[in-house]
Parts: structure tokens; sequence; C-alpha cells
């Protein structure tokens, strides 16, 4: 089942604001404001009970790294369904490529790094994944929850 015009429309408005707000993110001048969020990040992992020797500022940026372009290929899967998971891997594999490289060359308070793009393509691959395997649930039927099944109709006698 395809997706209705207005759901259609509402889901690209998403991945336009989305992939907008995202290009002023990376191609922001500084990386000051995404720093502190991954250090944010950082502080609630420890916060829940992670170990503050493991869970460290590198390991937040790649977290947000990853997760930052999950939502881009799991809207772009949802609108486009003949683009597999290999396609939004390698889109992402090269928009991540192409970020790093304008980071590199054009804004010099920022500095390109290979660990971003490697973060950038696994998430790109989990958004599209995460689509590709919700729908091959849907078309196998999953099975129902016990939640699911009718309970018995008491005082009724057949």
């Amino acid at each position: 089942m395809g997706l209705s015009d207005r759901t259609r429309r509402w889901l690209l408005a998403a991945l336009a604001a989305y992939v907008a707000l995202l290009a002023l993110a990376l191609l922001a001048p500084t990386s000051g404001t995404q720093s502190g969020m991954a250090s944010w990040v950082r502080d609630i992992g420890v916060t829940v009970g992670f170990d503050p020797e493991r869970a460290t500022q590198a390991r937040a940026e790649f977290l947000c790294n990853a997760l930052i372009l999950a939502p881009v290929s799991a809207l772009g899967s949802v609108l486009w369904p003949r683009t597999t998971w290999r396609d939004w891997t390698a889109w992402t594999f090269g928009a991540a490529v192409l970020v790093e490289l304008a980071q590199g060359l054009l804004l010099p308070a920022r500095t390109a790094s290979n660990v971003d793009i490697v973060a950038n393509t696994l998430g790109g691959l989990l958004g599209a994944l995460t689509v590709a395997v919700s729908r091959r649930r849907t078309a196998a039927g999953t099975p129902p929850s016990h939640q699911d099944e009718p309970r018995p109709v008491r005082g009724r006698r057949s």
C-alpha cells in the first residue's frame, strides 16, 4: 500500500526541513554547539549508568554523528520505497565525504574527520535498515502478541 498524497507531502516537507537544519549544523563555521550536544549526550549516558571511563566525548560524538543521518535515510526509504538500504548507505557515504571535504577545505575552524564519515554512513545504514526490517515484518505478518488475542466472553453460553 502506497502513501497518500497528503502523507507524502508532509513527509517531503519534514525531510526538506530536516536536511536544511542538518546542513546548517554540518556546515556551520564552528562546531562548538555540536560538541556541546555530544557532551550533553555523554552526561546523560553517565547519569543513566554508563561507566564514565567508557562514556567518552569521542564516543558520544560518534553516536551523535551516526544518529544525525538516520532520519534522512529512514524518511527517504519511506518516500522512495524502490531505493534499498544499500542505496541509502552509498548516498550517505557520498554526502558524508562531501560534508567533510567542505569542512576541511572551506571552514578553517572545522576539522575534517574520517571517523565522522564512518559514523554518518553507519547512521544512513541504520535508518534505511530500520525501514527495511519494518517493511519485511509487515509483509510477513508478525504474530499477534498475547494482548491482541481476543478474550473469552464470560457469562454467555453458546
